[in-house]
C-alpha cells in the first residue's frame, strides 16, 4: 500500500510540473487552453494548500473571462516580442545575478552534471530558464522513482532552495509590476504555491493533503 501511495505521488508530482511547463513553454492553442480550463475546474474542487486554492481560484476565474486570442497576445508581449518594453526575462541568471549567463547558469549545469541530466536535445533555451529548470526537476524526479536513494531527493532540494524558489519569487514581482501581465502574473502565483507543496515534500517537512487526480 506505501507503494503504490508512492507511485501516486510522483504521478501527480509529474502532471503537476507538466502544467506549470504548460504555461510558460509557448503560446496557448485552443487544446492547451481547454486542458486549463478543465485542469482548473477539478483543482477548484480540492483543497490542497491556502495559498494554492487561491491562485486556483483566481485563474480559474481568468480563464473563463478571457479568450485565446488574448492569452496568446499577452504571452508574446510578455516574452516573446524583442521590440516591446514590456518584455520579461525567464531566466535564473537575470534575477539572481543582474545578467544572463552569469553564475546561476554555471552553477545548475554543474547540478546537472551530477545528477547525470542533461537538458533536452533541440531545446535552445539555456539550462537557467524556467521551463529547463523544470525539465531538469522532473528529470531528479524520474531518477528518484527508477532508482531511490538521498542524492536525487537532495539535488532536488538544492534545485528548489538555491534557484527556483528565489527565482520564481522575483520572476512573479516582475509580472506583478508589468502592466502588460494579467494572466501569467496568475500563472506564477500557481508555481510559486506548488513549489511550497514540493518543498515540503523533497525535505519532509510538514506534508501534504495526499494526491491529487486531475
Amino acid at each position: 500500500m506505501h507503494e503504490r501511495h508512492e507511485r501516486e505521488i510522483f504521478q501527480v508530482r509529474f502532471r503537476f510540473l507538466d502544467l506549470l511547463k504548460s504555461f510558460f513553454l509557448e503560446a496557448p492553442d485552443a487544446e492547451t487552453m481547454s486542458r486549463w480550463r478543465g485542469t482548473f475546474s477539478a483543482l477548484a474542487l480540492e483543497q490542497i494548500s491556502p495559498r494554492f486554492d487561491n491562485g486556483v481560484k483566481e485563474i480559474c476565474r481568468a480563464l473563463n473571462n478571457t479568450t485565446l486570442k488574448g492569452l496568446q497576445e499577452e504571452y508574446y508581449r510578455l516574452f516573446v516580442n524583442p521590440f516591446h518594453g514590456g518584455r520579461v526575462e525567464t531566466t535564473a541568471s537575470y534575477y539572481l545575478n543582474g545578467r544572463g549567463y552569469a553564475q546561476a547558469l554555471v552553477d545548475i549545469r554543474g547540478l546537472m552534471r551530477e545528477a547525470g541530466v542533461l537538458k533536452a536535445e533541440g531545446v535552445t533555451d539555456p539550462e537557467d530558464s524556467l521551463v529547463v529548470m523544470l525539465d531538469t526537476f522532473v528529470a531528479l524526479l524520474e531518477e528518484e522513482k527508477a532508482r531511490g536513494g538521498e542524492t536525487m531527493r537532495r539535488l532536488q532540494a538544492r534545485l528548489l532552495e538555491e534557484f527556483l524558489e528565489p527565482f520564481t519569487e522575483e520572476f512573479t514581482a516582475a509580472l506583478k509590476n508589468n502592466a502588460q501581465a494579467d494572466f501569467y502574473y496568475l500563472c506564477c502565483r500557481i508555481l510559486g504555491g506548488y513549489l511550497d507543496l514540493e518543498k515540503s515534500l523533497v525535505c519532509r517537512s510538514g506534508g501534504t493533503a495526499g494526491p491529487v487526480a486531475f
